[in-house]
């Protein structure tokens, strides 16, 4: 079975990066990349089509991806979300706090400003969490 949808993937780690859009290409999403937060940003005001954005935590610039998903949220954006990281402890800490922080109703579709999936990952817990968190 394919999988159908628009994924951004923000990494700025080049081959994290190349390697999380080929195993989403490989399934079926097309896919937009980003190297930092204010690229997603651009990239999304012209692509409205993306339906899910998967971005690390840790990222150069002045917004790392809590602040993107933030930004996303403030913006009243429903694309659904999946952060990345490996501090599962600090991300889930962030996350739990922008959610408290939010409006009720921009948090996303299930209440919650974003999914939550551990680095290093593998194919199969990358996919899992992709088409847990994308609109059907």
């Amino acid at each position: 079975m394919t999988a159908t949808g628009h994924v951004l993937v923000v990494e700025d780690d080049p081959n994290v990066l190349d390697i999380t859009s080929y195993m989403l290409e490989l399934e079926g999403y097309d896919v937009l990349t980003a190297m930092n937060a204010n690229e997603a940003l651009t990239l999304l005001a012209v692509h409205p089509e993306v339906s899910l954005v998967l971005t690390d935590v840790n990222m150069p610039g002045d917004m790392d991806g809590i602040g993107l998903v933030s930004e996303l949220r403030r913006q009243g954006n429903p694309v659904s979300c999946v952060v990345v990281s490996g501090d599962a402890l600090q991300a889930a800490e962030r996350l739990s706090e922008l959610g408290k922080a939010g409006e009720p109703g921009k948090l996303g579709k299930l209440g919650k400003p974003a999914a939550f999936l551990a680095k290093p990952y593998d194919r199969r817990s990358l996919l899992k969490a992709v088409d847990d968190a994308i609109p059907h």
